[in-house]
């Protein structure tokens, strides 16, 4: 069988996979700290402050990305209506930098101070977003891969909404060389960025 015989619903059922695998080894870089059986209460809430709440902001925040990957993912491929080689390739390349969040989320989480981690890990995703979105724009270009009749206005909603989170990762690199921390910070901006996004152009995609 060659890759243009390869069913659009084994692509999708092969990445969720990916997904769900990532998604528990994310889950499993939050650590359980060591501490001694006679710690007091409050030296314990110090600790648990100090030590599991950063671990768990640092998933919560690879979490998020993932699960938007994967919403954004899904919403595209609801379009897709044949498979080529090229499709299925740039599909794994995605795949291969969405599997290595989980390795950089937890050096993350251990050495979130360090800016060559925090590059590091904005970077993984940011190749990720960028490879979705190329993958997107190869799709649609020309309607090669989807209906002929796609609206345009859903097709440049897909693209924007591709673009912006490996650009803001992007542009923590660049914040990064300034302030490490508020590189961290800066991830943020995606929730807002995606609200007015949404907000936008649900008037029109709601008629479609």
């Amino acid at each position: 069988m060659s890759l243009n015989q390869i069913k659009t619903e084994y692509v999708i059922s092969f990445s969720d996979a990916l997904f769900a695998f990532a998604i528990t080894l994310m889950a499993l870089t939050i650590e359980l700290p060591n501490f001694p059986n006679n710690i007091t209460e409050s030296e314990l809430t110090k600790r648990l402050g100090e030590s599991l709440i950063p671990n768990i902001v640092h998933y919560m925040i690879s979490f998020l990305v993932v699960g938007m990957y994967w919403i954004a993912y899904h919403r595209f491929f609801e379009y897709i209506k044949r498979i080529d080689a090229t499709l299925i390739w740039l599909n794994l390349i995605f795949l291969f930098f969405i599997s290595l969040v989980a390795y950089f989320t937890g050096l993350l989480a251990t050495y979130d101070t360090y800016r060559i981690v925090v590059i590091s890990f904005a970077g993984v995703l940011s190749a990720a977003g960028f490879t979705l979105c190329i993958l997107t724009w190869y799709a649609t270009r020309n309607r090669k891969l989807v209906d002929k009749d796609l609206d345009a206005h859903l097709i440049r909603f897909f693209l924007l909404r591709s673009f912006v989170s490996p650009l803001i990762f992007l542009i923590s690199i660049g914040i990064s060389f300034i302030d490490v921390q508020g590189a961290n910070y800066f991830w943020m901006a995606m929730i807002p960025v995606y609200a007015i996004i949404n907000k936008i152009h649900k008037p029109y995609l709601s008629k479609l």
